[in-house]
């Protein structure tokens, strides 16, 4: 089981729920977070073992977070910080979150 605790979910939060969008991950459909942990994780993420606190896509990932072992949660952690920010700058936007790299890769 990894070590992501209710502190440290605050800041996944932070740093992948959409703007004012409880339930969202960043920019994802169903389909395309689907996809992503599919492609990226090797992952059905939409397996019922990650749907046990509900279906939105930031149930499924707290739950997936707080169910795997340190090292796929770390995994799983680093690749949504490459498209998170793959996104950010190609939008050119600012960060928003302080020292988010850092605290996201912990």
């Amino acid at each position: 089981m990894s070590s992501i605790n209710s502190i440290d979910m605050l800041l996944v939060d932070d740093l992948f729920e959409r703007e004012n969008q409880r339930g969202y991950v960043l920019d994802f459909s169903n389909r395309t977070f689907s996809q992503f942990f599919a492609g990226e994780l090797k992952v059905d993420i939409d397996a019922p073992r990650f749907q046990v606190r509900g279906t939105s896509k930031m149930n499924r990932l707290r739950c997936y977070l707080q169910t795997v072992d340190a090292a796929a949660a770390s995994q799983a952690l680093r690749a949504l910080w490459q498209y998170r920010e793959a996104v950010r700058q190609r939008a050119r936007r600012e960060e928003t979150v302080p020292n988010a790299e850092r605290a996201c890769l912990i």
